[in-house]
């Protein structure tokens, strides 16, 4: 505003109008993606009557009737719990992974790195049904199928190039000098990367980490694929409170609110570390 203040009054003028605008219109936007999380919200309060009035109710009595239902319901509470622990499984197996193949093809003389770079970018794109059709049969054998394991493997297919992506770009940040002067004093590889590397980008990490456990927990065709009944995830268990002739609305939509607030909360909890991970390095002194 201080910028604004020092310009001509036509200018002034002209310029809170466009900042008036460009607010005005970012709020419209907000309103507009947050309007189908209330209608949601909404409909989860509602009871099964006021659910299904048509036209239908702005004004309502709330009920928690609904959020009352899912826990008694096995089948939610159960991949609810699949998915805690899918989720942990895939973000720490993709961290322990990406962490040291980022270092390699960053500081060490790896043949092909731009070559890698470009699979990563590729793999990446690919949609996740592709790789379920000929990992079926191989699962099957395997005993992975509809199994916590078996889904964590499966999903490094989608957020480790991701991941060694981020973190090479994260990695890049760092003065290669301070390799050199470690490797002088007699740290191995291993050393540079877990005392130097790791706590250097550490929000980096985490912004990593926090985007590959949002992934993971919202997949849908992978775990449609290769999950039956023992591990299948919450974004299945929305879906069983479809009935043959009918569909539950209230516990469906109660259900849905459920499956987003954990990463939801942890979103918010690590905000300051998303938007210290993913501009890390943007501006240099």
């Amino acid at each position: 505003m201080s910028a604004i203040a020092a310009l001509p009054r036509s200018a002034r003028i002209g310029a809170r109008l466009s900042l008036g605008w460009a607010y005005l219109f970012s709020g419209a936007m907000v309103l507009f993606s947050l309007f189908p999380v209330y209608w949601v919200l909404a409909t989860s309060l509602k009871s099964k009557r006021d659910g299904l009035a048509s036209p239908p109710l702005w004004i309502f009595d709330p009920t928690v009737a609904n959020y009352l239902k899912l826990w008694t319901h096995e089948t939610f509470r159960h991949t609810f719990l699949n998915s805690m622990i899918v989720t942990s499984a895939g973000v720490s197996l993709s961290l322990a992974i990406a962490v040291p193949a980022a270092y390699a093809i960053v500081r060490m003389k790896v043949r092909g790195r731009d070559i890698v770079g470009v699979w990563l970018i590729l793999a990446y794109m690919l949609p996740e049904f592709l790789f379920v059709l000929p990992m079926f049969s191989l699962y099957q054998w395997t005993g992975l199928y509809d199994t916590h394991a078996g889904l964590a493997l499966m999903y490094q297919v989608h957020v480790l190039p991701l991941s060694i992506w981020l973190l090479s770009s994260f990695f890049r940040e760092i003065d290669p000098a301070i390799d050199e002067a470690a490797r002088i004093e007699g740290a191995s590889h291993w050393q540079i990367l877990t005392r130097i590397y790791v706590p250097c980008t550490m929000p980096g990490m985490v912004a990593t980490a926090i985007l590959n456990a949002i992934w993971i927990w919202n997949e849908l065709a992978i775990a449609l694929g290769l999950t039956f009944s023992k591990a299948q995830t919450v974004t299945l268990g929305v879906t069983s409170f479809r009935g043959y002739a009918a569909l539950d609305w209230g516990a469906m939509t109660a259900a849905s609110i459920i499956a987003i607030i954990p990463m939801l909360l942890f979103a918010i909890v690590a905000q300051r570390h998303i938007v210290k991970g993913l501009t890390l390095g943007a501006v240099k002194g």
